[in-house]
């Protein structure tokens, strides 16, 4: 049985090794991209493995391996991927755009420039940058929040509206009449 697993070999080893090697090789290039790039060669090669183990010909195992790899990719193409593309394209919420809008206090100089700047917003901290990428802004200025950027919230500098002073009363205001 040895004699018969180890008779046929490819680039010098035994053939079954040699597609277990290929198997092997897709597996750590799929896990480094997950991207279902190379799962189909996963599949094909252990169907090739299978196919030396039980005494296939070299021929008949490439024809298995390329077969198996094609099927699964045309598979993935018109069955799963429409399905994923469904589902890909939906946002998904995460309740960081929630301070969009509300202002925050420079907690780091915000400097778009040069690649810093922090901000305290609901007393959280988030990374910042400006809106206009030439503006520099200090510690302790007020910022509205416009927008999110990946992980930096984009704003730009916000002055509070005063409040109106408080009227004064009118000192013509005619005195309670005791009616006794």
């Amino acid at each position: 049985m040895l004699n018969l697993l180890l008779n046929v070999t490819i680039l010098g080893i035994s053939d079954w090794v040699f597609w277990l090697l290929i198997a092997v090789l897709a597996s750590v290039i799929e896990i480094s991209t997950l991207n279902l790039v190379s799962i189909w060669f996963i599949v094909a090669a252990i169907f090739a493995v299978i196919a030396s183990l039980l005494g296939a010909s070299l021929a008949l195992q490439l024809v298995i391996f390329f077969t198996a790899a094609v099927i699964g990719l045309l598979l993935f193409i018109f069955l799963i991927r429409p399905r994923y593309m469904k589902t890909a394209g939906r946002i998904v919420a995460t309740n960081a755009d929630r301070i969009i809008g509300k202002v925050g206090i420079v907690t780091e100089t915000i400097d778009t420039e040069v690649g810093r700047g922090l901000i305290r917003v609901d007393n959280q901290i988030w990374s910042a940058r400006t809106e206009d990428e030439d503006e520099v802004i200090e510690p302790g200025a007020e910022v509205l929040v416009l927008t999110l950027k990946g992980v930096k919230a984009v704003v730009k500098r916000h002055k509070r509206n005063k409040p109106a002073p408080a009227e004064e009363f009118p000192q013509d205001v005619p005195e309670e009449v005791d009616n006794e």
